[in-house]
C-alpha cells in the first residue's frame, strides 16, 4: 500500500491552498467592484439613512432600514470626506470592507492558534460563498457584522482556552459591539458564543473566566437596549414583509446557507453529510475519531453549543417572524465555518484525517468557485440604466409607472428626466422602502384607481406612458378591501394584484407597444432586472 504524505507536506498544501483562495477572493472582490454598476435598492436606503440632515430625520429612518447605526455612522464618514461622489466611490467603501472580511477568516483563525493558521474550511465555505462575497461587498451593515462575528468567535474562544488577558477581555467586548451594532440578528450568534464559553468555563468552575464572558455578552446586550423603541416601530414594518412559514420551508432556507444557485452543489454537501456521518455511525471508528481530537470535553462541547444554539436561536426567530432570505443566516455560517475548522485541528496529527479533509475542501471550493466568479461579474440593478433611458425617451407630458414601489427607491435616484412618474401603489415617499404608506393604499377602497385613469388620460391625449418593470401577462383576480385587523398581512399579493390591473388596462386599450433597449451587456441581478416599454394611443 502506498505510504500517505508526511505530515509537514499536508500541512504545506493546506497553507497554499488557502493561498491560493486567498487570491481568488481578492480577484473576485476586484471583478465586483468594477461590475457591480449602479446602486440597488437597499443600498440607496442606506445611503439615505447616512445621509440625513438632521437628527431627528436619521432616527426617524432606522425604522425603515432594518439595521443599527455602526454602518450608516461610517457610511457618513465616508461620503463626509468627499468619497460619496459616485457610485463608483461608494461601492470602493464595500470592496474594502469585503477584502477585509477575507483578512478577518485568516486572523481569526491565527487568534485561535498558530497551528490552525491556514483557514481552509472557513475560506471555502464562508469567504468563497457567492452570497457572502456579493452580501459582504454591498453598501449594508453586512459586512462589518460579520467581521465582528468572526472576530467575536475568535477572541471568546481565546478568552476561555488561553491564559487570562485583560485586552482579550477588551478586545472580545470591541468586537462584541462591532457584530451587534452592525446586524441586529448578529446579535444571536454572539449570544451562543458566550454560552458556549460559559458552559466551559462553568464546567472547569473557573468562576472568574465565566464571570468576563458575561460581561462582554451583557455589554453587547445592553449596546441594543436604545434601538428598543425603533425595534417596537420598525416590527410593524416587517410584519408587512413576512410570510407565514412551515418547517419543510424553513429546511429549504436550511439549505439556501450553502446553495450557490447551482444544482450540482446540493449534490455535493450530501456527498459529504454522508461521508461525515460515517465516523458517528460506526463505533469503531467513532472511537478513533475521539482519540484524535485533542480535550474533546472542552473544544468539542465549545464548537458543538454555538453551532446548536446559534442554529436553534435563528432558525427559531426567523421561523416565528416569517422573514426569510439568505443574509439572515449568513452570521450563524460564519460562526460555524470557524466551529469546522476548530473541530477539524484536532485531527490534523492523523495523515489519513487530513487528506480527507482536503478533499472536502477541494469539493466545496469546486462547487464555489465557478459561482463567486460568475456572481463578480452580475449587475446588481439595471434600474440606473432603466431611468437614464426613460429619461431620454420621455417628454414633458408623458406619464412613467414604475411597476413596484420598492424598485421606485432606486429609480428617484437615477432619473433625472422632465415627465412626471409614479410607483405601484403611489407612495409619498420614495427615498426609503415605506411598507406603511402601502399598507395605507391596501386599506383603501380603490387604490391605483388614480395612476388607471392617468394612464387613460395620457394615452387618450395622445401621450405616452412608459412602464419600467417586468409586464405581467396573467389577468388581475378579484380582491376584497383588507381589514386593519388582518393577519398575517398579505401585502405581496394585493401589490401583484395592482399590478396585472395595469398591465391589463394597458394590454386591452393601448394601440401600439414597445419595448426599449436598455443596452446591457452583462447579467443582471434577477431581483431588480427591470424592462422598459413605451405605450401610445387608446382604443375603446
Amino acid at each position: 500500500m502506498r505510504a500517505l504524505p508526511k505530515p509537514s507536506a499536508l500541512t504545506s498544501c493546506e497553507f497554499w491552498g488557502a493561498i491560493l483562495l486567498t487570491l481568488f477572493l481578492v480577484v473576485v472582490h476586484t471583478r465586483l467592484l468594477l461590475h457591480a454598476g449602479g446602486l440597488w435598492r437597499d443600498e440607496v436606503n442606506s445611503l439615505y439613512v447616512a445621509t440625513t440632515p438632521t437628527l431627528k430625520d436619521f432616527l426617524d429612518s432606522l425604522v425603515f432600514d432594518p439595521f443599527p447605526i455602526l454602518f450608516v455612522s461610517v457610511l457618513r464618514i465616508w461620503v463626509v470626506l468627499g468619497l460619496g461622489n459616485s457610485d463608483f466611490s461608494l461601492r470602493l467603501l464595500g470592496f474594502l470592507i469585503g477584502t477585509s472580511l477575507v483578512g478577518t477568516v485568516w486572523l481569526s483563525c491565527r487568534l485561535i492558534g498558530k497551528e490552525r493558521a491556514a483557514p481552509v474550511w472557513p475560506l471555502a465555505l464562508f469567504a468563497l460563498n457567492p452570497l457572502t462575497i456579493v452580501e459582504g461587498d454591498s453598501l449594508r451593515g453586512y459586512g462589518l457584522g460579520l467581521i465582528g462575528i468572526l472576530l467575536s468567535f475568535a477572541l471568546v474562544w481565546r478568552l476561555t482556552f488561553r491564559p487570562w488577558q485583560t485586552g482579550t477581555v477588551v478586545a472580545a467586548t470591541i468586537a462584541a459591539l462591532i457584530a451587534v451594532q452592525s446586524l441586529y440578528l448578529s446579535s444571536l450568534v454572539v449570544f451562543a458564543i458566550c454560552v458556549a464559553a460559559v458552559a466551559v468555563a462553568v464546567k472547569r468552575k473557573d468562576w472568574a473566566r465565566a464571570r468576563a464572558i458575561l460581561a462582554v455578552g451583557a455589554i453587547a446586550a445592553l449596546s441594543l437596549l436604545p434601538y428598543a423603541g425603533i425595534l417596537r416601530r420598525a416590527h410593524e414594518q416587517l410584519a408587512l414583509q413576512s410570510n407565514p412559514k412551515t418547517v419543510a420551508d424553513e429546511a429549504r432556507s436550511l439549505m439556501s446557507i450553502f446553495a450557490s444557485g447551482k444544482s450540482g452543489v446540493a449534490y455535493v454537501w450530501m456527498l459529504i453529510f454522508a461521508c461525515g456521518l460515517i465516523p458517528l455511525l460506526l463505533p469503531r471508528s467513532r472511537r478513533y475519531l475521539l482519540a484524535c481530537i485533542k480535550n474533546p470535553s472542552d473544544e468539542l462541547l465549545f464548537t458543538f453549543i454555538v453551532v446548536a444554539v446559534g442554529a436553534i436561536a435563528t432558525f427559531g426567530f426567523l421561523f416565528s417572524s416569517g422573514l426569510s432570505g439568505s443574509s439572515y443566516r449568513r452570521p450563524l455560517l460564519a460562526a460555524a465555518s470557524l466551529a469546522i475548522q476548530l473541530a477539524y485541528t484536532g485531527l490534523r496529527r492523523n495523515p489519513r484525517a487530513v487528506v480527507a479533509n482536503l478533499v472536502g475542501v477541494g469539493l466545496v471550493a469546486t462547487t464555489f468557485v465557478p459561482a463567486a466568479y460568475h456572481r463578480s461579474q452580475v449587475r446588481r440593478t439595471n434600474c440606473d440604466l432603466a431611468a437614464a433611458a426613460v429619461a431620454k425617451a420621455a417628454h414633458v407630458d408623458d406619464f412613467i409607472v414604475v411597476m413596484k414601489f420598492t424598485h421606485a427607491v432606486t429609480f428617484q435616484r437615477y432619473y433625472h428626466g422632465p415627465a412626471r412618474w409614479t410607483s405601484i401603489p403611489a407612495v409619498s415617499d420614495h427615498k426609503q422602502h415605506r411598507w406603511d404608506l402601502a399598507r395605507a393604499a391596501l386599506m383603501s377602497a380603490a387604490p391605483i384607481q388614480d395612476i388607471l385613469l392617468r394612464i387613460e388620460q395620457e394615452l387618450r391625449a395622445g401621450h405616452k406612458v412608459f412602464l419600467v418593470g417586468k409586464f405581467p401577462r396573467s389577468e388581475p383576480d378579484p380582491l376584497i378591501v383588507a381589514s386593519p385587523s388582518q393577519n398575517p398581512w398579505r401585502l405581496e399579493f394585493y401589490l401583484d394584484n395592482w399590478r396585472r390591473q395595469v398591465a391589463n388596462l394597458l394590454r386591452q386599450h393601448a394601440v401600439q407597444c414597445a419595448q426599449i433597449p436598455l443596452n446591457q451587456t452583462q447579467p443582471v441581478n434577477p431581483g431588480e432586472n427591470e424592462e422598459l416599454f413605451a405605450f401610445s394611443e387608446w382604443r375603446d
